[in-house]
């Protein structure tokens, strides 16, 4: 896999770096944990910190152009990025709800 940087932007507010990248394959697309391994090789940057914000994928091509943050702090980011996010980046686990058990049903005399 091979990628490249396309546009780095320092966001001083918000405490991270913001990329574009495209990123070229072989073969079939690859996953998104695949993809951001690759990010974080690249870049050199802390995978605790490093979130893969949005993929787009043209058919035909094998290319993907990817937009991705990475945060000075994990306490940044676990406050700013949104819980999607997390979840797709396996920062956290979806929560998942108990069905209320259902209440026996009354029998007809």
């Amino acid at each position: 896999m091979k990628v490249t940087v396309a546009k780095k932007r320092d966001n001083v507010l918000l405490g991270r770096a913001e990329y574009e990248m495209a990123i070229e394959f072989d073969g079939k697309t690859p996953a998104r944990n695949e993809m951001r391994d690759a990010v974080i090789q690249n870049l050199g940057c802390n995978p605790d910190t490093t979130i893969l914000k949005k993929t787009d994928s043209t058919f035909g091509q094998r290319k993907v152009t990817a937009r991705v943050n990475v945060y000075k702090k994990k306490e940044d980011m676990m406050r700013i990025e949104p819980d999607y996010s997390l979840i797709r980046n396996k920062f956290k686990e979806v929560a998942v709800k108990e069905k209320k058990a259902a209440a026996p049903k009354k029998k007809e005399v």
